[in-house]
């Protein structure tokens, strides 16, 4: 039995750590905040750990070929998502108050059963940043957002994906980061595949145009 309880345990933490993936989430203003202390670079390219608001949240960037619109299409067609992002099974808008947002998501953590609900609520600024925060489901807090900077005249987009996880009593922050800084490039892949090479094709289920 205590060696059951160990391997549940375990369990647990793995799949709350592979949670982290495709988190959205975000308090205001969080895009543009400033280091506090502390900035730690891993091993994986463009991937850092940075001090914001007293959190150690876990940041991507990767520029794409496409315009800043673009980009914000695809990440804010929130019934769509789970065709960009594949570990997200489902995604519903929930209210729309205009800038203001509440979506629902379920997340199907990789190489582990069961499915996790949770819904955030999401602040936009288009076509400028993406901000949420955790409002109710799965995990203690999760903030984060997703920021676009227009390059090369705005043929470029720079994209800052910044995600915070706190799962609680069972879920381990350094686990969760260190999990966040393993999937996080696959996430930024997928969202410049989709943004870069699916011209004139669907794209997080709205056609676009080519050149767009």
């Amino acid at each position: 039995m205590k060696f059951l309880g160990k391997s549940v345990a375990a369990l647990v933490s793995a799949a709350s750590v592979s949670m982290s993936l495709s988190l959205f989430a975000g308090t205001a203003d969080l895009g543009q905040a400033a280091f506090a202390k502390g900035h730690h670079e891993s091993k994986h390219e463009n991937i850092s750990e940075e001090l914001m608001h007293g959190k150690t949240y876990t940041v991507a960037r990767v520029s794409i070929k496409a315009t800043p619109d673009k980009v914000w299409q695809i990440l804010s067609d929130y019934d769509n998502a789970p065709k960009v992002f594949p570990q997200l099974k489902k995604s519903k808008l929930m209210q729309d108050h205009g800038s203001s947002k509440i979506v629902k998501h379920v997340l199907a953590p990789s190489g582990l059963p069961g499915t996790y609900e949770y819904i955030v609520e999401v602040k936009e600024s288009a076509p400028h940043s993406l901000e949420w925060h955790r409002i109710s489901g799965a995990f203690k807090q999760v903030d984060g957002y997703w920021k676009l900077e227009p390059l090369d005249g705005g043929h470029t987009t720079l994209v800052t994906y910044a995600s915070y996880v706190d799962g609680g009593f069972l879920m381990p922050q350094p686990l969760v980061r260190r999990q966040c800084r393993i999937d996080m490039p696959e996430v930024m892949t997928t969202l410049k595949t989709q943004a870069e090479v699916h011209s004139g094709v669907q794209i997080a289920g709205r056609p676009q145009a080519r050149g767009q």
